[in-house]
């Protein structure tokens, strides 16, 4: 077994999510069979949690890996409702690949999809994929205020301020002509 290994069952979190890796070639998207796929918390990178290999159809099986509670995710709170994993990706003759930040949530499978590159030199360089915090939990900049009313001279839709029913209607590429009769029940008011 190699050093820094955790397994997720050794935690005392009572509360699961499962993932899935599908890893696939850039080269019309081909299973990779037998790659490596080691998991980490994105807090701790140098420990490893889960160590896995892809199938024939370059698919992991579904592991169970430690989350929050799912009470988490139903109400807004100041806690994150999902837990946050490193997956790096090693296959022969393909570049490793690192993705940081897959979110697992409680009583749900993630499914975090994968593409290697052949390798086209003899220094394999690591592509490193970052997955930026949920916008509810990360550090964004404010959002730039917009006026409630938009001024009538720009150009593109108008939103009226009461219901009006037209006169034409275009179905199918032809004109129908609405009765006014119809125009008076789908709006009495006019």
């Amino acid at each position: 077994m190699p050093k820094n290994i955790l397994r997720s069952a050794q935690g005392d979190n009572t509360y699961k999510g499962k993932l899935q890796i599908n890893v696939t070639s850039t080269l019309g998207m081909i299973p990779i069979q037998d790659a490596t796929v080691t998991i980490s918390y994105t807090g701790i990178p140098d420990v490893t949690i889960e160590k896995i290999s892809t199938d024939s159809s370059g698919q992991t099986e579904e592991i169970e890996l430690p989350s929050p509670p799912p009470e988490y995710s139903l109400t807004p709170v100041e806690e994150q409702p999902y837990s946050e994993y490193n997956i790096r990706v090693e296959a022969p003759g393909y570049e490793p690949v690192l993705v940081s930040g897959t979110e697992i949530l409680p009583d749900v499978t993630a499914v975090q999809p994968i593409r290697l590159a052949p390798v086209e030199t003899e220094e394999k360089q690591e592509e490193v994929v970052v997955i930026p915090d949920h916008t509810l939990f990360g550090e964004y900049p404010p959002k730039i205020p917009e006026d409630e009313i938009k001024p009538m001279d720009e150009s593109g839709e108008i939103v009226l301020s009461r219901v009006v029913i037209p006169e034409y209607v275009v179905v199918d590429d032809k004109i129908v002509l609405l009765p006014k009769i119809i125009r008076k029940k789908l709006c009495p008011i006019q």
